[in-house]
């Protein structure tokens, strides 16, 4: 009987060639172990241990409940260092690393049930450090004589080699086909990071650049078992590997290291690597050339055996999966630089091809921000309009304008400031980390609703002549966007960009010049034009006013012939006389029609405003152009409404201008005719109108019919008169008032309406001012008086009107004359002419008050500006009247001298004001 039958040593049953493990079971102490001596155990044992070492499968038994281990001679690989203490152990103890897997599978099989598996994963350390490792295996339960199963035979085959063989092919093919699949460096690198995290299984796998400026390496993927782990964009400092390592790797070995914490090399460094979890690591060098541009990192957390296959695996991929990465980054470096030749190539010829100034800005700026890849950019431009004037204008790319609305202009901080002095280009990765950054405030940073930047790159674009003409600025809102070759290419552009818009500028100045010239023939012809118009209007003036000053010298001519016939009777005399007086007044009116004019367009006019009722206006205005309606027989009717309608002015000069339209309307309106006059409010102003069924305006005259000069065509008799100034000086009367007038005409024979817009006083219920007091007449005492003029038959006449007032006059023809005269040390008043051949007036006037400090002096002359007002009050004169004189104005100054009037105590000082400036004389057109 074969052992363990016949468990005596020297059986003859012994079989000639025994395995080893049946040696070592005959020489093993199994009286130590609980299943005690062979001679006691039973048939069921004996059977299963004869069966386990008959077979040529890899065999395990585990008898009893303390899983006594037996096993067979092709069992021992399987162990392997636990080969020597696995023979009578118990099988929790041997294989404690996997029981956890195994227990509840053996419950099972106690409680008779057969399992069997293919291909199953069990993480072993049977060699000092785990592995996994793939079976093939079946459990089967081995009853004993109860009837109970008393162990578990289990039968193996280890298929690691063929399962990883399958899983290599596997992988590598699916490598493969991301290789081929992915034609961008970033994909591919993932794609190919992923699929071996899942291959090697419960380990990292990190692809890292290396900065040999930073001295780090810059993590770019790491993934865990087909997982990223989030530890892209993180670094690991070169330091992590020894002086001899990083040679190594530079050389182009690579390095793999089982337990960092035992490993002689890792002795400096296995803190700070066990600190990031990296227990184990396979390091594989990528080189460019003949410089280190990377690794791919291979690392555990716990101490793991590299097998030589796994790490020629490693390599193998790597180096393949870099060859791919090289191949695609070239191609990508290829077609990034074809497409920033062709954008170059495009922004060129737009550059070249525009002279459009906005047009071109926004073109550099679109162009810029795509050469660069920014997410956006704008361009401040330093600008000068027509005057000169600086101005900043911007252009936006990759964003809304509305983005930078409420934000304003960048200012010149540290981070801008360099940017807008000509400085060198400017370049950030992350500007929110950057030491210039937020340094100013009110913000701070980033002010709120800004665009979300990281990566920052700004430059300047200065002209041929060193001028500043602003900055490009391009944003990012990730990271480490711009690098060095982005800052090479935008510095690169804006030289040409510079150029073009130098020459942008060149031809915008050329167009605004040609703009100008044309703009001022434009201005020469149309004032060319106007001149002619004006010198046509003038030339119609002056045959106008020769005409109306020649009307009335023809009856002065004829009266004074007959004064001097010695056959005139009283009545014909006194006929004489009347039509002398009446023509005189009215080339008076013509003269001062003309200087009031010239006074109120020069604005030399200064308005008495007051709150005025227009109803008051109204009337005094219809009083004074009575005699021209009843004249012609008109029906004149009044609209005004019941109630004051308020407004400030001047009371004299509103009334004037109703008088001027209601005469104009008379003038041009035929005998018979009707005029309407109308009072109206709307909207905060008041309305007043003039209306006529007279003879009414071509269309082409309503333009220019508030100009001076300007006259409807006139009949060949003149029998309208007047000299076209009317019409202009209620225009700008009424301007003066803050009002606006109006003309409309349906046409010849149609009719006129002319319209004056007045703004309603800001509180109607202002009291209004009182009527002004007409000038009560004062008598006249008989005073000496001495008249000083050049024209003797002025200056006679005077003195025989005054004589008729029972006055006493000395008359002189010079100053020399007057000064030397003994006549005229009683004078009450001196009356003197301003344009004297000798001396002037106003020297005259400061000699004689020298010895005549009581006397009164009063200036008549041909000049009644107001600067010739002034000049006759400097040189002492007490009033100034302009020729022809009113004489009644006269003889009211008179009457207020002290030495002429014993009445002159209570002689209202208003009285004495008004004869100090003149009278007021209305005028018509």
């Amino acid at each position: 009987m074969p052992w363990p039958f016949d468990a005596s040593a020297d059986a003859e049953s012994a079989a000639a060639h025994m395995t080893e493990m049946e040696r070592r079971m005959r020489t093993f102490p199994w009286e130590t172990t609980p299943v005690g001596p062979v001679a006691g155990w039973p048939l069921s044992l004996k059977s299963a241990v004869r069966t386990v070492l008959d077979l040529r499968l890899p065999a395990h038994l585990a008898w009893g409940d303390t899983c006594i281990q037996f096993f067979n001679d092709a069992y021992i690989p399987i162990l392997g260092d636990k080969k020597d203490s696995a023979l009578g152990n118990d099988t929790s103890v041997t294989w404690s690393e996997i029981w956890p897997v195994l227990a509840p599978m053996w419950e099972r099989v106690r409680q008779g049930e057969s399992l069997g598996s293919d291909a199953m994963p069990l993480t072993i350390n049977r060699y000092g450090y785990y592995e996994t490792c793939y079976f093939s295996h079946s459990y089967s339960p081995i009853y004993g004589a109860s009837g109970r199963v008393e162990g578990i035979l289990t039968t193996f085959a280890e298929i690691t080699k063929a399962v990883l063989g399958e899983r290599r092919q596997a992988y590598q093919v699916k490598l493969a086909d991301a290789l081929r699949r992915e034609t961008a460096f970033g994909p591919t690198l993932k794609a190919t990071i992923r699929l071996t995290s899942e291959y090697f299984a419960n380990a990292n796998v990190a692809y890292v650049e290396l900065d040999e400026q930073k001295r780090t390496f810059a993590v770019k993927e790491e993934w865990k078992d087909g997982i990223e782990t989030g530890g892209a964009q993180g670094t690991l400092p070169v330091d992590m590997l020894s002086p001899r390592q990083l040679e190594a790797l530079r050389a182009g070995a690579t390095l793999c290291i089982n337990d960092v914490s035992t490993d002689p090399e890792c002795a400096a460094v296995a803190k700070p690597c066990l600190m990031l979890g990296i227990h184990s690591v396979v390091v594989i060098p990528l080189k460019d050339g003949d410089r280190l541009h990377g690794a791919g990192f291979l690392y555990k957390d716990h101490p793991y055996r590299w097998t030589i296959d796994e790490r020629t695996l490693a390599e193998d991929l790597a180096r393949r999966t870099w060859e791919a990465l090289r191949r695609i980054r070239a191609e990508e470096a290829l077609r990034e630089e074809t497409r920033i030749l062709e954008l170059l190539h495009r922004a060129g010829g737009v550059l070249a091809s525009t002279l459009d100034l906005d047009t071109l800005l926004q073109s550099v700026t679109d162009a810029a921000t795509e050469l660069t890849g920014a997410a956006f950019g704008a361009f401040f431009y330093n600008g000068k309009d027509a005057n000169g004037d600086a101005y900043l204008l911007y252009t936006l790319s990759g964003a809304p304008r509305d983005a930078f609305a409420s934000l304003g202009h960048p200012r010149p901080t540290a981070v801008f400031g360099p940017t807008f002095e000509g400085g060198p280009p400017v370049r950030s990765g992350d500007i929110t980390k950057d030491p210039r950054y937020g340094r100013m405030g009110p913000h701070h940073g980033m002010p709120p609703g800004h665009l979300p930047v990281r990566s920052y790159l700004a430059a300047s674009v200065c002209s041929r002549s060193g001028e500043v003409l602003g900055g490009l600025f391009f944003g990012h809102p990730e990271p480490d966007v711009f690098d060095e070759r982005s800052e090479r290419l935008i510095s690169s552009f804006v030289a040409q960009a510079a150029v073009a818009i130098d020459n942008a500028r060149l031809y915008d100045l050329a167009q605004r010049a040609a703009r100008e010239r044309e703009s001022i023939l434009a201005s020469e012809r149309a004032a060319r034009a106007e001149a002619e118009r004006h010198s046509t209007m003038k030339d119609e003036f002056l045959a106008m006013l020769a005409h109306e000053l020649r009307n009335p010298l023809a009856p002065i001519t004829n009266a004074a012939q007959l004064l001097k016939m010695p056959s005139v009777d009283e009545s014909l005399r006194l006929k004489a006389v009347s039509i002398i007086a009446r023509q005189v007044r009215h080339m008076t009116e013509l003269v001062d029609d003309l200087l009031d004019v010239s006074r109120v367009t020069r604005g030399l006019v200064k308005l008495e405003n007051e709150n005025l009722d227009l109803n008051a206006v109204l009337r005094s205005a219809v009083e004074q152009a009575r005699p021209h309606i009843e004249a012609k027989n008109h029906t004149l009717a009044v609209e005004a409404p019941g109630r004051p309608v308020v407004v400030t002015g001047d009371r004299t000069r509103l009334v004037q201008v109703l008088v001027n339209l209601l005469n104009n309307a008379a003038k041009y309106t035929a005998a018979g005719g009707r005029i309407v006059l109308r009072l109206e409010t709307e909207a905060g102003q008041a309305r007043l109108s003039v209306i006529d069924n007279g003879s009414g305006m071509d269309a082409r005259l309503l333009p220019h019919v508030f100009d001076l000069f300007t006259q409807a065509e006139r009949a060949p008799d003149r029998s309208q008169g007047g000299l076209g100034i009317g019409l202009a000086l209620v225009k700008t009367i009424v301007q003066m008032h803050g009002g606006q007038v109006e003309a409309h005409s349906d046409g010849p024979n149609l009719g006129a309406a002319f319209s004056v817009r007045l703004p309603l006083a800001s509180d109607q219920a202002t009291s209004v001012a009182a009527p002004r007091m007409e000038r009560r007449r004062h008598p006249v005492s008989p005073c000496t008086l001495t008249i000083v003029d050049d024209n003797v038959d002025a200056a006679q006449s005077l003195a025989v009107l005054l004589r008729e007032q029972g006055h006493t006059v000395h008359v002189f023809d010079g100053a020399i004359r007057t000064l030397a005269s003994p006549d005229i040390g009683g004078t009450h008043a001196f009356i003197l002419d301003i344009g004297l051949p000798d001396m002037t007036g106003y020297e005259l006037a400061r000699r004689l008050r020298r010895e005549h400090a009581q006397a009164s002096f009063i200036a008549l002359t041909g000049y009644g500006q107001a600067r010739d007002r002034d000049l006759s009050k400097q040189a002492g004169f007490d009033h100034h009247l302009v020729k022809p004189v009113d004489f009644r104005a006269l003889a009211e100054i008179l009457a207020q001298l002290p030495q002429c009037g014993p009445g002159a105590a209570g002689v209202a000082p208003e009285a004495g004001k008004a004869g100090a400036s003149g009278p007021r004389l209305s005028l018509s057109s």
